[in-house]
């Protein structure tokens, strides 16, 4: 069975009559010019089912906004939506380096208490708190959670987080209720590091005109298979890359069936 290559370069060759070997001809070399480029398929893929040692072609767009987190390690990559595709190869090559999308996770372990503040006739066997007695930040939390019948208290930010005692303010006793109790999510987060791993991905930029380009995303589908013709197909062809990333979707790239009726 040809490999993939083989296969793209078969594609190559039709563009050109003359490929058994008459190159010399004039002819040839009009033709080469004129010649209709034969059209290819491009069918999304999922990115984890592209093989670690793929070569997958990806435009001028895709390549900037990845040498600038190259360049800072530290940038959170999570909106662009090459990133998680990145992610899914596990690891990728790009300029001679390796590099892999990583997770950053945050907000892990903390928690947010909400209370209902109201007013009680009497303190009952609860120890009262004067809120004039409390430190000043704390003092103000109280009397404006009084004031509005809420708090909230969240335990990555600090502050004034309530405990069953019933609070004394201008004569008067109010307790704070608990309402709502809840873990934070851990959010999570994508950014570019270097990796040592062997066995990668392979990002080769596309060389594209606009007009190119602009065809192509006229005909991709990223819920089904599209044929593209005209230059597009050419400049595809001529990038010689099995498989094509567009706005956050994996494309492989393959002949047209002329079996299909």
């Amino acid at each position: 069975m040809p490999s993939r290559r083989t296969v793209l370069g078969t594609i190559a060759c039709t563009l050109v009559t003359g490929c058994s070997g008459l190159g010399d001809d004039s002819s040839t070399e009009e033709a080469t010019a004129t010649a209709t480029p034969t059209p290819v398929v491009l069918s999304p893929i999922d990115a984890a089912a592209v093989p670690e040692t793929a070569t997958v072609g990806v435009f001028s767009e895709t390549t900037d906004a990845l040498k600038t987190a190259i360049r800072d390690p530290s940038a959170d990559v999570t909106a662009h939506e090459w990133a998680h595709v990145f992610h899914e190869f596990g690891c990728f090559a790009f300029d001679g380096e390796t590099y892999a999308v990583a997770e950053r996770t945050t907000g892990f372990g903390g928690y947010i208490n909400k209370y209902s503040v109201s007013e009680v006739d009497d303190p009952g066997n609860e120890s009262t708190v004067r809120v004039d007695d409390l430190p000043d930040s704390d003092r103000r939390a109280v009397i404006d959670a009084i004031d509005s019948g809420e708090h909230r208290y969240d335990s990555d930010v600090g502050g004034f987080d309530p405990n069953s005692s019933v609070y004394v303010h201008n004569g008067s006793y109010y307790v704070f209720s608990l309402a709502v109790n809840g873990d934070k999510p851990a959010e999570v987060t994508y950014a570019v590091e270097a990796t040592d791993s062997a066995r990668c991905v392979t990002l080769e930029p596309l060389s594209l005109a606009d007009a190119q380009a602009e065809a192509l995303d006229t005909a991709l589908r990223p819920d089904e298979a599209a044929t593209i013709t005209g230059e597009a197909a050419r400049a595809l062809i001529a990038s010689d890359v099995p498989f094509v990333l567009r706005d956050g979707t994996c494309y492989e790239l393959s002949p047209v069936d002329d079996t299909e009726s």
